[in-house]
């Protein structure tokens, strides 16, 4: 459900000392941002807090909202900030969850081959590190494009890169993990 106000009003009443101008912001935004944060987190508890943590600093942080970009862009980058910190206390620094985008009990057939299933699990394992080793700025376009499924020009708004640069980062991003798994599996055969 979308809510209709006046954005910019209600931003400047916030900034000018109206904490209770802030709620109608968080009505419209704090399903978006919850998901979004779940996306990150794959936690229900875990993205509860988080979403609290983001709206904690949006609030606290409302005088430095400029309007140079939209605000829902500042209220992600935020949002993304939080699973950064998150992620840096968790001692995986710039690092991401564990790939659930595909549940083992999806993967596997009735009666499944050991063998198969220890090569999916490596597969994922070794897609998993590529994508770690990712440069960071490589890594967020990256995961934007695939895992939250967002488009050059809504990555660009959310970044606030040109789409140039997002489709540039996301050229690099391929290429690099293409060697990085080329060069995985060159090492595992000569190992093997």
């Amino acid at each position: 459900m979308s809510i209709h106000i006046n954005e910019k009003h209600v931003i400047e009443r916030a900034q000018a000392g109206e904490p209770q101008a802030f709620n109608p912001l968080v009505v419209k935004y704090q399903s978006k941002i919850y998901t979004f944060i779940k996306k990150q987190v794959k936690d229900t508890e875990t993205a509860k807090d988080l979403t609290q943590e983001t709206w904690i600093k949006a609030f606290h942080g409302i005088n430095t909202f400029r309007g140079d970009a939209a605000f829902s862009s500042w209220l992600y980058r935020i949002a993304e900030n939080v699973c950064i910190d998150f992620f840096r206390k968790q001692k995986a620094a710039y690092d991401i969850a564990p790939l659930h985008t595909v549940e083992e009990t999806q993967i596997e057939k009735t009666y499944p081959d050991p063998g198969e299933l220890l090569t999916r699990s490596e597969l994922r394992q070794y897609l998993h590190d590529a994508i770690a080793a990712l440069t960071p700025s490589r890594k967020r376009v990256f995961l934007l494009y695939y895992f939250e499924e967002l488009s050059i020009k809504a990555i660009a708004t959310h970044t606030g890169r040109s789409e140039g640069t997002v489709k540039t980062h996301l050229r690099n991003a391929r290429l690099q993990l293409r060697e990085l798994l080329t060069l995985t599996r060159k090492i595992n055969t000569f190992h093997g």
